[in-house]
């Protein structure tokens, strides 16, 4: 039967295919930007300053709250991350990135 002679080759094609690709060396600068605290319920966006794009984000939430995080991810634009907790204050902040 020759499955296993076929399953032995293909996993070292896959094996080949998989092998890292050589490092670039771009020079890359992250920069954290934080949003404004929302009002109690409200959302708060933080906005990558131009010249950059957006690479993450995420959120801390206030004293103030209460209440689980209802909603918290890029804005529609890619350009920002949003965040709104159910109850209380939330603070967003976005990774920016920018090449130098």
């Amino acid at each position: 039967m020759r499955a296993p002679k076929t399953l032995s080759t293909g996993v070292l094609l896959a094996a080949a295919v998989l092998a890292p690709a050589a490092p670039a060396f771009a020079a890359e600068t992250a920069k954290v930007v934080t949003g404004p605290p929302s009002a109690p319920g409200g959302v708060s966006t933080a906005t990558c300053p131009a010249g950059t794009h957006l690479t993450g984000g995420g959120y801390r939430l206030q004293p103030d709250a209460d209440g689980p995080v209802r909603a918290s991810g890029p804005t529609a634009d890619a350009t920002g991350w949003s965040a709104r907790a159910e109850r209380g204050s939330v603070v967003a902040f976005a990774v920016c990135e920018t090449e130098d």
